[in-house]
């Protein structure tokens, strides 16, 4: 083989690698710039809002425990106070109708494959106190079926906001 086809076919293979090297390299952006796109849509239109509401909620029920809130056994329609109804129909409820919204509006943007069960709980529970709402304007006493899923529901939507927004970050283009 002579000097000029063995540096043609070096050539030739050189730019066929930087060819390959450079689709991969390009592969991956758009693959990033695509997960970017999804976690800052997640974070926009679902974990972001449902955060907030989940902040809000809880500061106002931690205050409401300590001023307004009946004791647990008193915690019955016709037993809680002016203010603690005031309260619960104003200020917890449109949030919690809100963020039950949300969830099920933007379901597709979900972090998991199905829904999560503090979530289904969170859901089912603020069903569940429109009954008992239903039956107090009508004069009717009514029990929750449904408890609020507390803990659980509160950690799952705040450790996902962080994780996705770690991830965001990471994500960043450049």
């Amino acid at each position: 083989m002579s000097a000029a086809v063995i540096t043609a076919s070096a050539s030739i293979l050189v730019a066929v690698l930087v060819f390959i090297l450079s689709q991969r390299a390009q592969l991956r952006q758009e693959r990033r710039q695509a997960r970017f796109a999804r976690v800052s849509s997640q974070l926009r239109e679902l974990y972001g809002p449902l955060n907030a509401l989940v902040d809000v909620n809880e500061r106002i029920w931690e205050v409401l425990r300590e001023v307004h809130l009946p004791p647990q056994a008193e915690r019955r329609p016709e037993a809680g106070t002016e203010d603690w109804r005031r309260w619960r129909d104003h200020a917890l409820m449109p949030a919690n109708r809100r963020m039950r919204e949300l969830i099920i509006e933007h379901a597709d943007l979900l972090v998991e494959t199905d829904v999560p069960q503090p979530l289904r709980d969170f859901c089912a529970h603020v069903t569940s106190l429109e009954i008992v709402l239903a039956a107090e304007t009508e004069r009717l006493r009514e029990v929750t079926l449904i408890r609020h899923p507390g803990i659980a529901y509160t950690s799952y939507v705040r450790d996902t906001y962080r994780c996705l927004k770690g991830e965001q970050q990471h994500l960043v283009p450049e």
